[in-house]
């Protein structure tokens, strides 16, 4: 029985480890449900809440279009291992509509509800000052 507890044990662990250690890509994370917000504050806000609070591990993607950002979270220098994070920022009538999108590994400094707190924290203006 214990040689079938190792063997069960490195089949649940491998994955999870893996998952933690590379990241995922860009096209799982947005084929992903994801977590829908609202926020008071401007796109803008959000970016610079975000950057400030996430640093190395937030590469913003601002499109073409007026008020739309996707901020992409990773893992700082080697984001280009993966993504942790998709945060659709879309402007709306007053303030940012946001969705999380969550690749569902295993961050212990950063999980969903920390990134949910951030957005929820973050106050209009900020881009202001």
């Amino acid at each position: 029985m214990t040689g079938f507890r190792a063997v069960l044990l490195a089949a649940i662990a491998t994955p999870l480890l893996g998952a933690c250690a590379s990241g995922t890509s860009m096209q799982y994370l947005e084929s992903q449900d994801g977590k829908e917000l609202r926020s008071d504050a401007s796109v803008g806000d959000l970016v610079l809440c975000l950057k400030r609070k996430l640093g190395d591990d937030a590469d913003v993607l601002a499109y073409p279009e007026p008020g739309k950002v996707d901020v992409r979270v990773g893992y700082g220098h080697r984001a280009d291992a993966g993504y942790s994070y998709l945060i659709r920022l879309r402007a709306a009538r007053q303030g940012t509509n946001v969705e999380i999108n969550s690749a569902g590994d295993f961050r212990p400094m950063l999980s969903q509800g920390r990134v949910t707190g951030y957005i929820r924290d973050c106050k209009p203006g900020t881009a202001v000052r």
